[in-house]
């Protein structure tokens, strides 16, 4: 009976076997799966957080006054979503750092380093993203600052910006398109990533030890 592509996904992300060496948890100090976990996290308090923020101008940081301060709970679940993000891209951030360490960046690993940048470009583009949602004062200063940055990307920059804000200054519609990102497009983008980099991790192999 011949295999198909997902038996083989399967079976590499749930290997029958690992070395000690592997599993030892000093290797890899569980960065890579606990910053998984505070993702799944981020998304189950990020749900909640769906039922009363509102994505409009002039309703947004008071939804979120309102859900910090007037509705039960609200405070901490807003609270964990935000911690837990911060600590995501510092997990995420030693995890790299500790595959730098390992050169597991080096062939045959090469292409799934590149999609763990991948990873820790979309986590911080996820993190801005959030912080946009506030939409008072700060973070209005800080879209702006963040946004015009694309414009200094050769040949492409504008006309990302243009489809990041909705126009060439920003307005209403930018807020909508950073809600969009945060809770749906790049979430899921990171999901399938996640998924595939796992796979590769268990079909490529762990590096041992620094070469």
């Amino acid at each position: 009976m011949k295999k198909t592509w997902s038996d083989s996904f399967w079976k590499h992300l749930h290997p029958a076997s690992l070395t000690a060496e592997a599993i030892r948890f000093t290797h890899t100090f569980c960065l890579g799966g606990v910053t998984f976990l505070l993702f799944i996290l981020l998304g189950l308090t990020g749900l909640l957080l769906l039922f009363h923020y509102l994505p409009l101008p002039e309703k947004a940081y008071l939804s979120i006054t309102t859900l910090t301060f007037v509705i039960p709970f609200g405070g901490f679940i807003r609270s964990l979503h935000y911690w837990a993000g911060q600590v995501m891209v510092a997990t995420l951030s030693l995890h790299m750092i500790r595959v730098f360490y390992y050169r597991a960046y080096q062939p045959p690993r090469r292409f799934n380093w590149l999609v763990g940048v991948g990873l820790l470009i979309l986590t911080l583009v996820l993190d801005f993203t959030g912080y946009a949602l506030r939409w008072d004062a700060d973070t209005y200063a800080a879209t702006l600052v963040g946004t015009q940055l694309l414009n200094q990307i050769p040949l492409l920059g504008p006309v990302l910006h243009i489809l990041l804000v909705g126009g060439t200054q920003i307005g209403d519609s930018t807020l909508l398109r950073f809600y969009v990102l945060h809770c749906f497009l790049l979430p899921g983008f990171l999901l399938f990533l996640a998924f595939y980099h796992f796979w590769r991790v268990r079909k490529d192999g762990l590096a041992e030890k620094p070469l």
